[in-house]
Parts: C-alpha cells; sequence; structure tokens
C-alpha cells in the first residue's frame, strides 16, 4: 500500500477547509471575499504543483465538465478583445467587468479540476460528502437561531451567513440532496440513519423558514427526482436481493418523504413562517405586467426587458459580468430599479454570453446527469448513494435557477462545481471489492 504525499493531503483539506469558509463572508459576494477566495483556490494550485514536481508526475482528472467551462472562459476572452465598432471598443459592454468575471470563471474551473483529481477514493468521496452535510447543518441552525434572536448574529439579516433568502435556501437544496442520497441509499449503519435524516431535517427546515417560494419549490423538486430517479436505481440494483431489503429501501423512502413534508409543515406551524405564506401570496402580484414605484421588482418585467437585450445581442451576448451596464438601455423603470441580474441564470447566460454560452450551459447539464447517471450504474451503493444524492442537489439548484441567481453566488456556484465531482467520479475497472454491503 503506497504512501499518500503530505501534499496530497494538504490540498485534498485544503479544497474541504475552502467548503467550510466560503460561505461565512456572506456567502463571498463581495470583492474583496471573492479576491480572498481566486487566492486560496490558486494557492492550492501551487501546492499541486509542488505535488507534481515531488512525485514527478501530474495527476490529472480530466473530467469532461471543464470542456464548457473552459469555452465560456474563451467567450470571455473574445468579448474582452479589441473586436468591436463604434463607441464600445469591445463586444463587452464593460471590459474590465468581463475580466473579472474571467478570472472568477478561472479559479472556478481550477477548483473544480481539484475536486475531480483529489477527490479520488470512496473515502474522500464520503468524507467529503459529510464534510458538505455538516457545513449546511451548521448554516441552517445558524438560520434558524436567528428566527428567535434577530440580527444578533449577523447584520444583514437572519439567513445565516448570506443576504439574501433565495440564496441561503439554495446553498441548504445542494445539502438535502446529499443527505437524502445517503439517507435511502443503505450505504450505513442504522445507527446513522438518524444523524442524516435529523440533518435532512434541520436543513428541509432551514429552507421552509427562508420563506424563499424557489427554495421550497426546489426542495419538492427534490422530492420527486429522488422518487423518479433514484429510488428506482436502488431496487433495480438489487433485484436479487430478497423481498426484506427491498422492503427496508422503501420503508427507508418513505421515511425522508415524511421527513420532509414533515419539516416544511412543522416549521411553518412550530416557529411560524409567515413570510413563506406572504411570499407565496405575491406570485400573482409580481407577474402582473404593471406595478406601482413603490412595490418590489417584477421578475416578468425584468425578463422581458433581458429577452430584447438578448435579441438584439444573439450570438455572443452583451459580456460575461456586464449585464448589470447594458440592461440600462431596456429598462422602461427609468432608473427607478437597480437590476444586476435577471433573477434567472438561464436567461442571465443567454444575455451575457448569447447563444454560444447557450449552448456551452446546455452541453454542461447533459454531461452532468448523462455521466452521473452512467456513474449510478454500479454495484457499489455507497458510491451510487453520492452520485444519485450529489445528482439529487445539483437538480434542485437547476430548477431553483429558473427563477434566482444561486450559481452567480461563489459558495453556492463553488458547492455546486463540488457535488457535480462528486456526480461524475472517473471511471475504473471493477474489482471484487467494489460491493459494499454493509446495513
Amino acid at each position: 500500500m503506497t504512501r499518500t504525499p503530505l501534499l496530497d493531503k494538504l490540498t485534498f483539506g485544503g479544497l474541504l477547509a475552502l467548503l467550510v469558509l466560503a460561505p461565512l463572508p456572506y456567502g463571498a459576494v463581495e470583492t474583496w471575499s471573492i479576491a480572498l477566495w481566486e487566492i486560496l483556490v490558486f494557492g492550492l494550485l501551487v501546492l499541486w504543483g509542488l505535488l507534481t514536481l515531488q512525485t514527478g508526475q501530474l495527476r490529472i482528472e480530466l473530467n469532461p465538465l471543464m470542456w464548457p467551462m473552459l469555452g465560456l472562459l474563451l467567450v470571455a476572452i473574445i468579448q474582452i478583445l479589441p473586436l468591436g465598432t463604434g463607441d464600445r471598443p469591445t463586444l463587452s459592454f464593460e471590459a474590465f467587468s468581463t475580466t473579472q468575471f474571467a478570472l472568477k470563471l478561472f479559479a472556478s474551473l481550477c477548483f473544480f479540476l481539484l475536486c475531480a483529481s483529489f477527490i479520488h477514493n470512496d473515502d474522500r468521496r464520503e468524507l467529503t460528502a459529510n464534510v458538505i452535510i455538516a457545513v449546511c447543518v451548521i448554516i441552517a441552525l445558524v438560520g434558524i437561531g436567528q428566527s428567535y434572536i434577530g440580527k444578533m448574529l449577523w447584520q444583514r439579516g437572519t439567513f445565516g451567513p448570506f443576504v439574501n433568502r433565495n440564496h441561503f435556501a439554495g446553498f441548504l437544496e445542494l445539502g438535502v440532496g446529499l443527505a437524502g442520497g445517503l439517507l435511502i441509499g443503505r450505504t450505513v449503519k442504522q445507527i446513522w440513519l438518524a444523524v442524516y435524516a435529523s440533518a435532512a431535517l434541520v436543513m428541509c427546515a432551514g429552507i421552509a423558514l427562508s420563506a424563499s417560494r424557489g427554495g421550497v419549490l426546489a426542495l419538492a423538486a427534490e422530492v420527486v427526482f429522488l422518487a423518479l430517479v433514484a429510488i428506482p436505481t436502488f431496487i433495480s440494483k438489487n433485484r436479487s436481493h430478497n423481498e426484506r431489503r427491498r422492503a427496508a429501501v422503501l420503508l427507508r423512502v418513505a421515511g425522508a418523504f415524511v421527513l420532509g413534508a414533515a419539516a416544511i409543515v412543522g416549521s411553518m406551524f412550530l416557529v411560524g413562517s409567515e413570510g413563506l405564506v406572504q411570499n407565496f401570496a405575491q406570485v400573482q402580484t409580481e407577474t402582473q405586467s404593471e406595478q406601482q414605484a413603490s412595490e418590489r421588482f417584477s421578475r416578468r418585467n425584468i425578463w422581458r426587458a433581458t429577452s430584447e437585450l438578448i435579441r438584439e445581442h444573439p450570438l455572443l451576448g452583451v459580456g460575461l459580468g456586464a449585464f448589470q451596464f447594458a440592461y440600462t438601455r431596456y429598462d422602461q423603470s427609468s432608473g427607478a430599479q437597480r437590476v444586476e441580474q435577471t433573477h434567472n441564470d438561464y436567461l442571465q447566460i443567454l444575455a451575457d454570453a448569447g447563444i454560444v454560452g447557450g449552448v456551452l450551459a446546455l452541453t454542461f447539464i447533459l454531461l452532468l446527469f448523462g455521466r452521473g447517471f452512467a456513474a449510478a450504474q454500479t454495484h457499489d451503493r455507497r458510491k451510487r448513494a453520492i452520485v444519485l444524492g450529489a445528482l439529487t442537489g445539483c437538480f434542485a439548484i437547476a430548477v431553483h435557477s429558473f427563477v434566482e441567481f444561486n450559481l452567480q453566488i461563489t459558495a453556492n456556484a463553488q458547492l455546486f462545481l463540488a457535488l457535480a465531482a462528486l456526480a461524475t467520479p472517473a471511471r475504473r475497472k471493477r474489482n471484487s471489492s467494489e460491493d459494499h454491503d454493509e446495513e
């Protein structure tokens, strides 16, 4: 058995540290915190380089998901080249913002490659999943506690370390998926089922208390995803097992469903999440075409203006990270609203990078779920549980992205990429130790 080099352990530990630390400075959304996150990622790259020099070989997992990200980085570079005409020397409406976006995208690509290359065995995958769940539980508990003690811990709101309720909910959705996959996957001993069930309960309660409509709908989507995809996979992979074991899987599934429903309903009634009820009541108001100036912005108005923007810049968009500068030309509110994002990640990528960016984003999604489902076709129950749990979290954030911009929040995007790496492990040859029968 070869000994793992110290630099390898330090790099893996640094990845786990990033997962823990990134959410703390308000989700790493301010310029200084984004810059610090990028420095830490590049610091891990230095460790990787030193490890390569020490061992004399570069161990890198070229996960296919990197290619769409690399393509998007190329789009950003093209947008800041002096290819513009008239009063704009570049294709981007704000070349400096696009440059900043390109740097962050490059750091994100490096982080993803680090995850794919250093989270390379079952033990590390399981430890990473547990760290993610633990971080999500702690943040959920902080948010729940703030429902009672207000802004004592964080001055910007009662959503844990996040500024926005939707980003708080989006972060927890990713953790719920992992916990759900491990809970129904029959990968742990009976005593640990209560731990994962409690973790899922806390995160579900946090989402409900956030009063995020998109968060609650994404949570419901996770349950449906597990029901339609994950559960049949677990059962079909155990056709040779007796009915008792199959019944045990179904029992855990039913328990997971009851747990999720109880978390939402219980938190609303026991703690009183009137905000959630009120926010759902505002749906009709927000979809109306006209609103008073004193009312909050309408996503419908933003989406209408963004659609016009996309029609006028269809191929390469207005510049990655430059949406807020281009939007003012299509804003019908005469500047009364400050709009920096479309509140829809799919429209955002079309606005920022045009059809080319949209194709790259679609390619990423297809590769993620295609390779994820392929990786789930294994007899290793522990690996399958983590893969499907990670896919469930990714599916939830994909649903939430129709009405929010979670993937533009550093901490949430980082966690999404970590789950994407967990969902698409390297394909390795089967061996006799692949089957894990732990109950």
